[in-house]
């Protein structure tokens, strides 16, 4: 016999189910709002302030004078969909360098470094997103002939292939590959990213990423004229990081959130051997 009520209940509960699901949805999608891969819809977008203090005592590479290197950075990053599939985004940073070598010499210098900015297409959502984007790396707020100056002073042109994956409630995976183009003197770059991200909860989320840099070994001369030892002309390096932020109102249309992020140095060829530590305050609109 036909029993009204128990289909009364199972609406209920296929209902709740709905809301429930709902809302896992708008959590996780306020996580993959600064997932590379996924681009914002129009008027969409994610930006974050942050700090970081950067610290390293050794050198992977033929360097007998050097003793310590420390870097803060106060930097900016943003994230604005255009429609269409299209977004811009960029990074403006401000650091204070501090280089020891072995003789007890100590050079510093603070200011804006490289400023950079790009654009961003998804070509599809389904069965996995893939996007694929552009940077320009401009090198025109600072001095590079300074003795410890804050870049390398040259152009660099990226084009970078990046791919996402949902695992619904698991989180997500991401994959980047990129090329980089170095103008002058330094060698050009590949690079790569993967990534893993999941909420613990509503408020909770945790992120891993793996970044390196493989050189082309095509630099004009390998011998670094800026004693800065965090921008020579041809390295190889990776970068393990963690992320662990706090969502204040997940269900407000501008989540704001706290991020710390710590990174560590852990392969390389002829870069600095360290360790960082990031607060971010970031704005998910």
């Amino acid at each position: 016999m036909f029993n009204l009520r128990k289909l009364a209940i199972s609406q209920r509960s296929k209902s709740a189910l709905a809301v429930v699901g709902t809302s896992a949805v708008a959590i996780f999608c306020s996580n993959l709002a600064n997932a590379g891969a996924w681009v914002a819809g129009k008027g969409e977008g994610y930006n974050k302030f942050a700090y970081a203090y950067y610290e390293a005592d050794e050198f992977r590479g033929e360097n007998d004078n050097f003793s310590e290197f420390i870097g803060e950075n106060t930097s900016f990053y943003g994230e604005y969909g255009l429609g269409n599939n299209f977004a811009i985004y960029g990074q403006l940073l401000y650091q204070s360098l501090e280089q020891t070598d072995a003789n007890g010499l100590v050079q510093t210098n603070n200011g804006l470094g490289d400023a950079e900015i790009g654009i961003r297409y998804q070509w599809q959502a389904e069965p996995f997103v893939l996007s694929t984007s552009f940077l320009a790396k401009l090198p025109y707020l600072y001095d590079e002939d300074e003795p410890l100056a804050l870049g390398n002073g040259q152009e660099d042109y990226e084009l970078r292939v990046l791919l996402g994956k949902s695992l619904n409630q698991y989180g997500y995976v991401g994959a980047e590959f990129g090329y980089r183009l170095r103008t002058d003197a330094p060698s050009d770059e590949y690079r790569y990213l993967l990534e893993y991200g999941f909420n613990v909860n509503k408020n909770l989320y945790l992120r891993t990423k793996l970044d390196g840099v493989l050189s082309a070994e095509n630099a004009d001369d390998v011998d670094n004229t800026n004693a800065n030892l965090s921008v020579v002309p041809e390295f190889d390096s990776g970068k393990w990081e963690l992320t662990a932020g706090w969502t204040f109102d997940s269900s407000s249309k501008n989540k704001w959130g706290l991020e710390l992020t710590y990174t560590k140095d852990i392969y390389g060829k002829n870069t600095l051997d360290g360790d960082s530590i990031q607060l971010g305050l970031t704005r998910v609109f």
